[in-house]
């Protein structure tokens, strides 16, 4: 085999790697099992058990946790495999997209070395060759992850809501003379800070994707019930980090309430009040403008990175070059102009 039909296999190996990953990202958000998910399913059910013997010896170790219920923990157990089912099935997927990609970079950049012409850029070229295949398949990763992540609809809020307890558990070191010295700069209240914070993260993303679920009804009651828990957790998170010992006393209670209320899936009860929905959706709004207008700004720079590389390349025509610049330089102000989407455009009175 010579070198061209080995680099031509190893590019061909990871287009098709890419496909079959972004074809199957769906799968793991049916109801049924994989197969990978089926291989993996004993490991998960036995990191699972052990997972639920070190909670129940850190919950009796703890002098403030009580005992939870035999429902909670088993929904936590079952939580948990089916979160390290799904976790370990989709790295397993994720491996040879990425093993590939690097080997296909280092293709593209031996061919750019050895045949380009151009020794002005082809070092850039080659640079941009070798790291261009791996970043495409990272955010490709990226998209298909929260495809396949999201079947257990409340994964990431039980997920995160256990971390968040477990951090609760271990006691606040706050006496003594010396720093601990794994972590010397970090608060000893620093990891059940973090820990509360990802939990409120992970109850309004769950709130924004029940906001619209099949893109015609609503759910605004649920919204409203996640958004509101968030809050409430960021209470816990404040109480916490100022509060310390009595704030960890006060969330560590009511973290079991929360676990207890997501065991018996009784959402109305997750906080005392519902909160009103439309700051929520805004912020999202917000978001989700500013991410198109990086994505914007990032086009409109490759597109001037790519005409100033044609005016200094004597295969394109320098007058071509500049009609196509003074074109995208126009519409770019046109597209700034159009950034807006249709829910924060409001109309002015005059």
């Amino acid at each position: 085999m010579s070198k061209t039909d080995f680099g031509a296999l190893v590019i061909a190996t990871w287009t098709l790697s890419i496909w079959a990953l972004t074809m199957t990202a769906t799968s793991q958000s049916r109801g049924s099992k994989t197969i990978l998910e089926r291989i993996c399913w004993p490991r998960a059910r036995a990191r699972a058990q052990r997972s639920r013997a070190q909670l129940e010896r850190r919950i009796r170790e703890s002098p403030l946790a009580t005992i939870p219920e035999d429902q909670t923990l088993d929904y936590l157990q079952r939580e948990d495999i089916l979160y390290q089912a799904s976790k370990t099935a989709f790295s397993i997927k994720v491996l040879v997209p990425v093993a590939t990609s690097v080997s296909a970079g280092g293709v593209l950049a031996a061919v750019i070395e050895t045949r380009t012409s151009w020794h002005v850029w082809r070092e850039p070229l080659a640079v941009g060759a070798l790291m261009a295949p791996f970043l495409i398949t990272a955010v490709i990763v990226s998209l298909v992850q929260k495809q396949g992540m999201q079947r257990w609809t409340t994964e990431a809020v039980t997920v995160t809501a256990r971390r968040a307890y477990e951090s609760l558990l271990k006691p606040l070191e706050v006496s003594g003379t010396e720093p601990p010295t794994e972590t010397p700069f970090n608060a000893p209240q620093a990891p059940a800070v973090r820990a509360l914070e990802d939990f409120a993260t992970a109850l309004e993303r769950y709130a924004v994707q029940r906001a619209l679920p099949d893109g015609r009804n609503p759910m605004p009651q649920v919204v409203a019930r996640f958004s509101s828990a968030a809050s409430l957790v960021r209470e816990l998170r404040d109480s916490v980090e100022l509060d310390r010992i009595d704030g960890a006393k006060r969330a560590l209670l009511e973290m079991e309430r929360l676990l207890k209320v997501l065991a018996s899936g009784r959402t109305q009860d997750l906080a005392p009040g519902d909160a009103s929905p439309d700051e929520l959706l805004r912020s999202l709004r917000e978001r989700k403008a500013w991410r198109r207008q990086v994505a914007r700004g990032a086009a409109f720079t490759l597109c001037l990175a790519g005409i100033v590389f044609a005016l200094a390349s004597s295969a394109v025509g320098v007058a071509l070059a500049t009609a196509a610049a003074a074109g995208v330089v126009a519409a770019w102000d046109r597209i700034l102009r159009l950034s807006k989407g249709p829910d924060e455009i409001r109309p002015t009175n005059g």
